[in-house]
């Protein structure tokens, strides 16, 4: 599962967010106990950026700030996943999205600030 995990943020990081939804979702069906709400925040914030891409802003706020809501619990780090400063830049995504007058694509808008994930190598502490 470690290398599903990995590869999910790999495909996270790149813009592959639809695979990155996939992955994470492909880990969370197979979870039981507190893993899962985990997971499921990352499905989210996956489905989020992805239906940022697609110009998709109203579905893109609701699921990324499900996301936050979900991953908010699991601060400042779970499974080694830095997630303070990612859910900080989550939200100022979503502040761009509220606040966007414009009508062109708004995805190449605000591409830039999109967080990548940060996983801590070393020592196990799952």
């Amino acid at each position: 599962m470690d290398e599903l995990f990995k590869k999910g943020i790999e495909y996270f990081n790149t813009g592959f967010y639809f695979e990155a939804h996939d992955t994470f979702e492909e880990i969370w069906m197979d979870e039981r106990g507190e893993d899962v709400r985990f997971y499921q925040g990352l499905v989210q914030l996956a489905t989020g950026f992805y239906h940022l891409r697609m110009d998709n802003l109203k579905g893109a706020e609701s699921q990324l700030n499900k996301g936050v809501v979900k991953l908010g619990k699991y601060k400042p780090e779970y499974r080694k996943l830095e997630l303070t400063e990612l859910l900080n830049q989550v939200v100022v995504c979503v502040d761009s999205i509220q606040n966007n007058q414009s009508n062109d694509s708004f995805f190449a808008q605000i591409e830039s600030k999109i967080p990548k994930m940060h996983r801590r190598e070393g020592e196990n502490t799952e």
